[in-house]
């Protein structure tokens, strides 16, 4: 946990009323709000009630609004990407273990999750290609997430279980822009059952 407070010399005197909060909460706490209304659509008054915080502790603490949501992005981004590389070593075997990461998006792709959507897709959609840096935080997610999977992709066709006909990162390519695609139709209500056997026909065709 990171936590912001006033820093002051010793046997000083304290000038004005210390902050302290959780930094990292709260930027969870915003990433909700802009989950839920996009960035252009959450105000201040809906930034400062989600993340439990007054005017004068938000500002001092991010900025401004881009600041704090730049943050948000990079939290989800970094979480997104622990997660599928934790799912990639959790098989012994590269294809089961592509094919876990693929359920993975799946589940994430379904029911209420999957209405709700992903948060850097969202992102993209509302404000590519007009924002540089938004647009290089999404870009090296997408581009790390490519990493992971071709290197999967390496490690079976070493092992004999992927066919070495195709490059490793073209392959990568392919399953991220699969899975991003789970992602988007499931804000449309796509079945779970359905995504199960594109991932089984994917898992057929490519491997």
């Amino acid at each position: 946990m990171v936590y912001i407070a006033c820093m002051m010399a010793p046997n000083s005197q304290p000038v004005g009323r210390p902050r302290e909060f959780d930094l990292d909460e709260a930027v969870k706490r915003a990433m909700q709000v802009f989950w839920d209304r996009g960035y252009h659509d959450a105000s201040l008054p809906d930034l400062l009630a989600g993340m439990k915080l007054s005017k004068g502790s938000f500002y001092k603490a991010f900025g401004d609004k881009k600041s704090v949501f730049l943050h948000a992005l990079k939290l989800y981004t970094e979480d997104g990407l622990r997660n599928v590389q934790e799912v990639l070593r959790s098989d012994p075997s590269p294809k089961a273990a592509i094919r876990n990461a693929l359920i993975r998006y799946a589940d994430l792709s379904s029911g209420s999750k999957g209405v709700r959507g992903c948060f850097a897709v969202l992102t993209a959609a509302e404000m590519l290609p007009g924002d540089p840096d938004i647009a290089d935080l999404i870009k090296r997610l997408f581009a790390r997430l490519q990493d992971l999977f071709a290197a999967t992709v390496a490690k079976g066709q070493a092992a004999g279980e992927i066919r070495n006909g195709r490059d490793p990162r073209v392959i990568a390519h392919f399953i991220v822009a699969h899975a991003q695609g789970m992602r988007i139709l499931g804000k449309v209500g796509s079945r779970r059952d359905d995504m199960l056997k594109n991932i089984d026909l994917l898992m057929e065709t490519v491997f």
